[in-house]
This record gives C-alpha cells, structure tokens and sequence, in this order.
C-alpha cells in the first residue's frame, strides 16, 4: 500500500481526535473525583492538543489545495480563438477537477503563472512531494511600449485563501521545513484556432502546442 501525503494528514488528525477525545474525558473523570491539581494538568495537555489539532487542520486543508507533483503531469489545456486584432478567447480546461473556464485576454501572448511548495529534503521522506498551484492567466505584449500602455488582463485561477503557506513562509522565515518562496511561469503566442496543453515537472512549468486530435482525461 502506498501511503499519500493525503492519508499522511488524515492518519494525523485522527490521532489527534483520538487524543482530544481521550484528555477530554479523562479531565470531566478527574473534576468529578475533585482531582483538581490532576484535572488541572490534564487540561493544559487537552488546550496543547487542541492547538496542534488547530494548527494542522488548517496547514493541512491548505495543503490540499496543492496538487501533488511527482513527474511530467499535464494540468491544463487551452484552446485560442482570435476575436480582434491582439484580442483572444482563451477556454481553459483544468485536467485536475474537468473545470472548464473563459477568459478573453489582450495581447499577443498567454502567460499562466503558478506557485510552487518545495519541501526539504527530510520533509520529502515523510512522503510530501513537491506541489503546486496555478495562481492566474493574462494577456501580454511583445512590444514593451504596447504593454505599458495598455491595461493588463489578468484573471484568478484560484480563489484566495484565508491561510496561505506561501504567505506564511515569506511572513516567517525561520520556517525549517517549507521553501515556497518562487513562482514558475510559460507563456506562448496567441495563434488563432490552436490548442496548448501545460504540464508541470519538478523544474516548473512547460506548455506545447497540441494537435486537435490529441485527446485529454476529462472526455
């Protein structure tokens, strides 16, 4: 059986619950033998464990909104329609959850940006693989005159989270087992009627063109 960073998180708040469970009943035993001094000492263990239980729920539920990287693993695929001159409908279809979305960008080229989760090496043997998380799609320029004088048309591809490790390591940077710090990004020009299909590697991102006839997982 092999063991995800998923079941990692899961296994660790059931643990967790059970020890919550365990202090909690344990004191009420204690208060009703008017054990106080016992009671006492066995809340402050419940208040820690609670803490921890806090804590690791919400890094964890934000850890799962990374997606695990371990190879080559396509993530997206977009599909350019030409609507004006440097104007373009750019579908995307994100592999992971089949959600399809439409933005209409200025330019000549695409650029999707992404945030990377690199764990330290003795964080890696607990079995957390580097991640990911595409964080927006604009349009841009070629000509750099044309890109500062034109508004910029960028769009959100993930909704914003309350806690963000990326913010935490850059806030905290005595944080020992996270490196979150740097972003990938690919962009390609804008053609008319062609697809792309973006993947993510252990050295970032990379985007191809895509024959129309090369089929994904989401049909």
């Amino acid at each position: 059986m092999i063991f995800t960073s998923e079941m990692y998180y899961f296994l660790l708040l059931a643990v967790l619950s059970f020890l919550l469970l365990f202090f909690f009943f344990r004191t009420l035993k204690m208060i009703k033998r008017k054990r106080i001094l016992a009671g006492c000492r066995n809340s402050t263990y419940l208040l820690l464990i609670l803490l921890i239980f806090f804590t690791a729920s919400l890094v964890g539920a934000n850890i799962l909104t990374y997606h695990r990287l371990t190879h080559e693993t396509p993530i997206a695929s977009l599909h350019v329609k030409q609507l004006n001159h440097q104007q373009y409908q750019v579908n995307m279809l994100l592999l992971s959850d089949c959600k399809k979305t439409s933005y209409v960008l200025q330019g000549d080229e695409w650029q999707i940006d992404a945030r990377i989760i690199k764990w330290h090496g003795w964080v890696n043997l607990l079995g957390l693989d580097t991640a990911f998380q595409l964080d927006r799609i604009s349009g841009r320029y070629r000509d750099i005159e044309q890109q500062r004088q034109h508004l910029p048309s960028v769009f959100a591809l993930e909704a914003k989270h309350n806690y963000d490790l990326w913010a935490l390591k850059k806030k905290y940077q005595w944080l020992p087992w996270l490196d979150a710090r740097y972003g990938q990004s690919v962009f390609l020009a804008m053609k008319d009627k062609r697809n792309y299909q973006i993947s993510m590697t252990q050295s970032g991102l990379i985007s191809r063109e895509q024959n129309s006839s090369q089929s994904n997982a989401c049909l």
